[in-house]
């Protein structure tokens, strides 16, 4: 191997899929692992949205493409897997991003809320095992789960008091369950030489939802949030560029089962 670091980082002829690679913090990393030279596919649900961030990648002259997946289907999730690894005779890299929410406040959960709120961490599961299934026949591969600092930490009741619902039980509860995935799937993976390593991104608010978008006390949750970060403002979603092309590569080919925080200090507190 070429020790030196831009090879070490270098992503040339390698093929990843990333699901919900069309979405708020997935498009930054597919753009990421695509400028590292990799040939990125993105798996996700909404076709339009997929299509405007595929044309636009490849406008840019990225290696990007898209399939219309359902990963929250079984069937869906590994039929997409098996012809991209088909299709490219290799998968070397799986980003876990996708995310159906399941939003429900404590006192209102219920055992169906919490039910699809898992669907997210099962596909993160599934996803995992078929990649595997292609990642042994080169002999290596990267895992990369999306979680979250909450599912480290719990949320502060008072930054969304009075402005928008509180994060959700359903969705702490779906990224604690990632960020264990993540090491028990890199302790029975290792031996097969698979990397499996999860980033949790803090305070990354999406300006772009329309629940946002129309809240006028938006710029007042913000303020909250920037209060409660030792760097003191938000993440920007290129900011996970660094840490997704780190795991991806051959830079971090002594780490697994790891969960890079990226939050600007927030779980430190």
């Amino acid at each position: 191997m070429d020790f030196h670091i831009k090879k070490l980082f270098d992503l040339s002829e390698k093929i990843a899929i990333i699901t919900g690679g069309a979405g708020w913090l997935g498009t930054a990393m597919t753009e990421a692992l695509a400028q590292a030279g990799a040939k990125v596919v993105i798996f996700d649900s909404n076709e339009s949205a997929l299509q405007d961030v595929v044309q636009k990648f490849k406008d840019n002259g990225l290696s990007v493409d898209g399939i219309n997946c359902d990963v929250m289907q079984d069937k869906s999730l590994r039929d997409s897997i098996d012809k991209i690894a088909s299709d490219s005779g290799r998968l070397d890299i799986l980003v876990n991003c996708a995310v159906d929410p399941a939003p429900a406040e404590l006192d209102e959960v219920t055992f169906e809320h919490l039910g699809k709120a898992y669907r997210n961490s099962s596909s993160y599961a599934i996803a995992s095992q078929q990649a595997v299934k292609h990642m042994r026949k080169t002999g290596a591969g990267s895992i990369i789960n999306i979680g979250s600092m909450y599912g480290i930490v719990t949320s502060y009741p008072e930054a969304y008091e009075g402005l928008t619902a509180p994060n959700a039980i359903t969705y702490s509860a779906d990224k604690a369950a990632v960020i264990h995935m993540t090491r028990y799937m890199a302790i029975f993976w290792a031996k097969d030489n698979i990397k499996v390593n999860c980033i949790s991104p803090g305070p990354f608010p999406n300006s772009k939802k329309k629940m946002y978008d129309e809240n006028p006390k938006f710029s007042e949750l913000l303020d909250r949030l920037r209060k409660k970060v030792p760097i003191g403002r938000i993440g920007q979603p290129w900011e996970l560029k660094g840490a997704v092309v780190f795991l991806a590569s051959d830079a971090s080919s002594y780490i697994t089962g790891q969960n890079i925080v990226v939050d600007g200090g927030w779980t430190v507190w």
